[in-house]
């Protein structure tokens, strides 16, 4: 994020404790910008406590003032209940795709804005472009690369939105904040979905739809039953161990049926498909085909493939097959770089 000379308008810096973003933190105000740390209180306990403590912490170091936002009631309806519901009805849902689009950058966005302020975050991502024409586009480390979680937000959203590491890899971070002696302030990063307990995804569906967690059959595509599982709950398309079923070859969660309680397994050759469809996309290219790079997963290789924007859902057509597309999971499209799109996984062919 340059200034070039525009530093006037405040800068809401959001700090979770850890070395991104409190790295970030210290550049903008180095670039002389006005920042206030903002921390989120979603709910979570004493890992929001962790996090207050230690952004409040980083932020004395910088100078800067330190605010907490109570976030948690829209967390709990974005976030925990969507997940669990998608779980219960047999899907692999992304919960950080959710938070960043209705949390980060949807309430504490619409906060500082209220309040005429820019949203700075330690997210590894860039933004190309101005006005209607800003994109988001991956960071420059591609190991550390985060586009695929926010690939949800548009261009007005990004008009709003700074990412002060999108140009610098996790080894110059890791230096800059030794240097500035920050080193030992922040908290540990956070895998994943950063508010699952010990229990897992398991427990929080357990806690909201515990009717997705009953023992059911597992089942081969002709319907012969050959196990028992404890719960759909636990299982997502591709997945292949925890199964307990020996069986001669290596077996695939194929399907899952909620409505049956079943769960569906396979060889790896029943996971191949070429045609993916996904819904409530979003959609910032031109409305025919095009030829993109899709990734199906955050940690999948990209996969070459025709998209073509059908209102608001993205039939996508890859030009080799692909395996284990997990309903529920995000699509998202690249041309080079730059985000074009995506939506969430739904059926495939």
């Amino acid at each position: 994020m340059r200034s070039n000379g525009q530093t006037s308008r405040p800068v809401w810096v959001g700090m979770s404790g850890g070395v991104d973003s409190s790295l970030a933190a210290a550049l903008l105000v180095e670039s002389g910008y006005a920042c206030t740390g903002v921390t989120m209180d979603l709910g979570r306990g004493g890992s929001d406590l962790t996090a207050i403590e230690a952004a409040a912490v980083v932020c004395a170091h910088l100078g800067i003032p330190h605010r907490v936002i109570d976030l948690s009631d829209a967390f709990r309806a974005a976030v925990l209940e969507t997940t669990a519901r998608a779980y219960a009805a047999g899907m692999t849902p992304n919960p950080c795709v959710a938070c960043n689009a209705a949390i980060k950058f949807g309430a504490l966005l619409d906060a500082a804005v209220t309040e005429r302020a820019r949203l700075a975050t330690g997210h590894y991502a860039r933004v190309v472009g101005e006005g209607a024409g800003a994109r988001l586009a991956r960071a420059s480390d591609p190991a550390k690369d985060q586009s695929y979680f926010l690939y949800r937000l548009s261009p007005e959203v990004l008009a709003h939105v700074a990412f002060p590491l999108g140009e610098l890899t996790k080894t110059e971070v890791r230096t800059l904040a030794s240097a500035r002696g920050m080193s030992s302030m922040h908290t540990a990063e956070s895998q994943d979905a950063c508010f699952l307990g010990p229990g897992g995804y398991a427990s929080l569906v357990r806690d909201l739809h515990p009717e997705a967690c009953r023992p059911g059959p597992v089942l081969t595509a002709d319907g012969t039953r050959i196990g028992t599982h404890d719960g759909v709950c636990l299982f997502t398309v591709g997945q292949r161990k925890g199964l307990g079923i020996a069986s001669a070859g290596a077996l695939y969660v194929t399907r899952i049926d909620a409505a049956a309680n079943a769960v569906i397994v396979g060889p790896h050759d029943a996971l191949a498909t070429t045609v993916v469809t996904a819904g409530d996309a979003v959609w910032f290219g031109a409305r025919e085909p095009v030829g993109c790079d899709v990734k199906i997963r955050y940690n999948a290789p990209a996969s070459r493939a025709l998209v073509t924007p059908e209102g608001a859902s993205l039939s996508i057509e890859f030009a080799e097959p692909i395996f284990g597309a997990a309903p529920g999971q995000s699509a998202v499209c690249y041309q080079g770089d730059i985000v074009v799109g995506g939506g969430i996984i739904g059926g495939t062919q």
